[in-house]
């Protein structure tokens, strides 16, 4: 389903950072190094599963999502090294830290170069093992957190541009393959310069946050939901004309509601603008902006300019 393959997308960019227990694949040939290494991280809280070589943990990765994978080096069928380039290629977010005893043979450097986040070399202590898996998933985390932050809009809590752009490009690759439309809207709140003006940039910004509180409301969790900047919205959602529709007429009731139930002294306005996808006829991100940009503005310019808000 469309919406099942849409959630993912969110899912793997998801501002939800994962707890300190983890799941993790131990990769080695041999049986007791595997399960020496399970015992160390399990008894610290996290969830191992265990393969024999390169091809049996690929096997598995493809069947179980994991946060992160400790491979040896040296092993038969797919080596460690090879091992660590592929996942590098397949799963790029997820942390690797390589075990090798061959370590005349073996550098740091060169496992780095293969993609991995962390090495160590045997024979080494508990304490060293447990130290260097804990180094490279705060580093992971603290990677995942900046991207965050980079991808959010620091105000409202909402997709900032860039992420909706990163989002849309795979909403529509998805809609253009399942033959589904997909439907734009751009949305501008009316009126913040006069809030600004007359009531202070904070209150403007608390105006800001309401309204993404209400968009919120409406739409869906696979919907993208983003603060393009100042004071326009976009939301990008699959199109079933009833779905459509409702959905358009649960944010004129939210909106209302808002307004019927509001302590500030103005009420929430805003021009919607409508523009669909037709993966029959393809367009460009941009265009899509565009045509609902240009649809919004003229709905904004129908209404009466207000000089004063009740």
């Amino acid at each position: 389903m469309i919406k099942e393959e849409l959630l993912n997308f969110k899912t793997l960019e998801s501002s939800n950072l994962k707890s300190s227990a983890y799941k993790v694949l131990i990769v080695d040939d041999e049986e007791s190094m595997r399960n020496f290494m399970a015992t160390l991280l399990s008894q610290r809280g996290h969830q191992c599963q265990t393969a024999m070589n390169g091809l049996d943990a690929l096997d598995k990765i493809s069947k179980t999502e994991f946060d992160a994978v400790v491979t040896d080096i040296v092993m038969p069928e797919l080596d460690g090294i090879s091992l660590t380039k592929e996942l590098s290629k397949r799963y790029q977010n997820l942390p690797v830290m390589t075990v090798t005893g061959y370590a005349e043979e073996y550098s740091a450097e060169t496992a780095m170069t293969s993609g991995a986040r962390e090495f160590i070399r045997k024979p080494f202590s508990n304490a060293e093992f447990t130290m260097r898996f804990d180094k490279m998933m705060r580093e992971h985390r603290a990677e995942e957190t900046l991207l965050v932050i980079s991808l959010t809009d620091e105000l409202t809590g909402l997709y900032n541009r860039r992420r909706f752009f990163v989002l849309t490009e795979q909403y529509l690759k998805v809609a253009i393959r399942t033959k589904r439309r997909l439907l734009l809207l751009f949305i501008d709140m009316d009126e913040l310069k006069w809030i600004n003006d007359h009531h202070g940039h904070n209150e403007g910004d608390q105006a800001l946050i309401d309204l993404s509180k209400i968009l919120k409301q409406t739409f869906r969790e696979s919907d993208i939901i983003a603060r393009m900047g100042g004071d326009e919205f976009v939301v990008l959602f699959v199109s079933a004309d009833e779905n459509s529709e409702r959905l358009l007429t649960r944010l004129d009731e939210n909106l209302k509601g808002h307004n019927d139930q509001r302590s500030r002294p103005y009420p929430l306005s805003i021009s919607v603008g409508i523009a669909q996808f037709d993966p029959e006829h393809p367009i460009s991100i941009d265009e899509l902006l565009a045509k609902a940009d240009s649809s919004m503005y003229t709905q904004k310019r129908k209404k009466p300019k207000r000089h004063s808000l009740p």
